[in-house]
C-alpha cells in the first residue's frame, strides 16, 4: 500500500470493497474525462448512421471501431500502450474487416478491468466480447456493449445464459471471432485460476479453432484494490502474446482446458501463475520458466 501512496481510500458501492486512487490515477482519471465525451459522441453518430443506412454497419464493425480508438488514445496518452507478440498474424483482416485466416474463439486470462482496454487496442479484427450482463452500467463501456450486440450473460438466468450460447456460436458461424475469459471472472490477484465449464463447448458446436492470448502485468498497473490505474505500463510491461491455434477436433473439454491452460501460462510471469503451479513442475520446466 505504501508503493502506491494513495491519496484517497474509499469502498466502491457496487462491491462493498476498499478502492484506492493515487496520483496515477488522477491523471488517469483526467484523460478518460476529456476524451470520454468524443468517444461517446463517435457512438451516437455511428450508431445512428447504422441504424439509418441499410448495409453501412453490418456486425456493428464501425461502432464498436469508435471503442477501439479511445482504448489506443487512452493507453496511449497515459503511457501504458501494451505490445504484441507471437502469432501476430493471424490477426490480420481481410477487406472486409473479418480475420483472413476465419473466425476462432479467443481466450484470455482476465486479472484487471484493464484487460478489456489492452484487448481492444491490439485487436483489429472485427470481434464480439462475451461479458457479464452487470458491465452494462459502466459509463463508455456499457454503451459500446449493448451498441456493438456484443454478447451479454446473465449468470443468474439459465435462459439468458442458453440464449447468449446461441448468440456467440452464430457470431462464429459469421465468421466473427468471439472474445471469453475461460476463468468467468477477474482474477483477485492477477494469478490464474481455474476455469468455468461451457466456454470450449461454442468452439466445438461453430467448429473453429481456440486461439489464446496471453495478457501480462495488467493486474500490476490496475490491481483490484486499485479504483483506477495505480502505475503505468510504459517499457512494455503490458503484453499480449498471440499463441497458435488449438485444433479442439475429437477433443474432451478437459483436454482443452488443459492445453489452454499450459499455453496460457507459458507467456505469463511467475507472479501470473497458481501458486501451486510450480510445485507440479520437473526440475527442467521450473528451469525454462525461470529463464523464460
Amino acid at each position: 500500500m505504501e508503493e502506491i501512496k494513495p491519496i484517497l481510500n474509499f469502498k466502491s458501492k457496487s462491491s462493498g470493497k476498499d478502492k484506492v486512487l493515487n496520483v496515477t490515477g488522477v491523471h488517469h482519471l483526467a484523460v478518460i474525462l476529456f476524451t470520454m465525451p468524443f468517444w461517446v459522441a463517435a457512438m451516437k453518430i455511428t450508431q445512428w448512421l447504422g441504424d439509418t443506412i441499410e448495409g453501412f454497419d453490418d456486425n456493428r464493425a464501425k461502432f464498436d471501431f469508435t471503442g477501439k480508438v479511445w482504448c489506443r488514445v487512452y493507453l496511449s496518452m497515459t503511457n501504458s500502450y501494451p505490445i504484441l507478440e507471437g502469432d501476430v498474424d493471424r490477426l490480420k483482416v481481410g477487406p472486409n474487416g473479418k480475420m483472413s485466416e476465419g473466425a476462432c474463439l479467443f481466450v484470455a486470462n482476465h486479472a484487471s478491468f484493464l484487460d478489456i482496454a489492452v484487448l481492444c487496442t491490439v485487436l483489429d479484427p472485427v470481434f464480439k466480447f462475451i461479458a457479464k450482463d452487470s458491465l452494462k452500467k459502466f459509463p463508455g463501456v456499457g454503451t459500446q456493449l449493448v451498441g456493438g450486440e456484443h454478447v451479454l450473460i446473465d449468470r443468474t438466468n439459465k435462459r439468458s445464459q442458453l440464449k447468449t450460447f446461441k448468440q456467440a456460436i452464430n457470431y462464429l458461424k459469421d465468421g466473427i471471432p468471439i472474445m471469453a475469459f475461460p476463468e468467468g471472472a477477474r482474477s483477485p490477484d492477477g494469478r490464474l485460476m481455474e476455469f468455468k465449464g461451457g466456454i470450449f463447448s461454442m468452439a466445438a458446436k461453430a467448429k473453429v479453432p481456440i486461439v489464446p492470448l496471453s495478457i501480462a502485468n495488467t493486474h500490476a498497473v490496475m490491481p483490484s484494490l486499485g479504483f483506477l490505474p495505480v502505475q503505468s505500463g510504459q517499457r512494455g510491461e503490458l503484453r499480449v502474446y498471440v499463441h497458435d491455434p488449438i485444433d479442439i477436433e475429437g477433443k474432451s473439454e478437459e483436454e482443452i482446458a488443459r492445453e489452454v491452460k499450459e499455453a496460457l501460462l507459458r507467456e505469463l510471469p511467475a507472479d501470473q501463475h497458481p501458486l501451486d503451479y510450480e510445485a507440479g513442475l520437473n526440475d527442467a520446466e521450473k528451469k525454462e520458466m525461470v529463464q523464460a
